[in-house]
């Protein structure tokens, strides 16, 4: 795949290349759409593939924690490598299958609350999730519009 795409736009650059048995990820960075888009033509043209052929995502999990404690902070922050939670804030966890839709939906909910805080995403795998905090008010925004991108998306089954 990366073979494929980095001949059919050689100045792209790659940002991460993950493999796994059944999910991998490979991100690519470009200056333009046009580069980006040629380059999954010529992964979709090697793999005998359409882009209808994606897996539809499914929301596995979801919830919002108020009022996050100080012993919820510190179990949460031991594992993170993105932005801390703090003590008082709402978290919301979202799970999806496959992984990847976890930077959609990430993306999706900081266009719609860009003041929250996105603490992890974890994108690489068969399942994704996504921790973001702010108020409550803004995690439940956060989680509608997550589910109405995510049940948007079409694919297969």
């Amino acid at each position: 795949m990366t073979d494929l795409a980095l001949k059919s736009a050689p100045a792209m650059e790659p940002g991460i290349l993950y493999t796994e048995r059944q999910f991998g990820l490979l991100e690519l960075h470009a200056d333009s759409l046009e580069k980006l888009n040629a380059a999954g033509q010529a992964i979709l043209d090697g793999m005998g593939a359409k882009p209808e052929d994606q897996l539809k995502p499914q929301i596995l999990y979801h919830d919002i924690i108020e009022n996050l404690s100080d012993q919820h902070a510190i179990i949460l922050n031991r594992s993170r490598e993105a932005s801390i939670l703090v003590l008082g804030v709402a978290l919301l966890i979202y799970e999806m299958a496959p992984a990847l839709f976890a930077c959609v939906a990430a993306n999706e909910a900081e266009r719609a609350v860009p003041r929250a805080v996105i603490n992890d995403v974890q994108m690489m795998g068969a399942t994704g999730r996504v921790f973001m905090s702010g108020s409550l008010a803004e995690m439940r925004l956060a989680r509608e519009t997550i589910t109405a991108k995510l049940e948007s998306i079409p694919g297969r089954q």
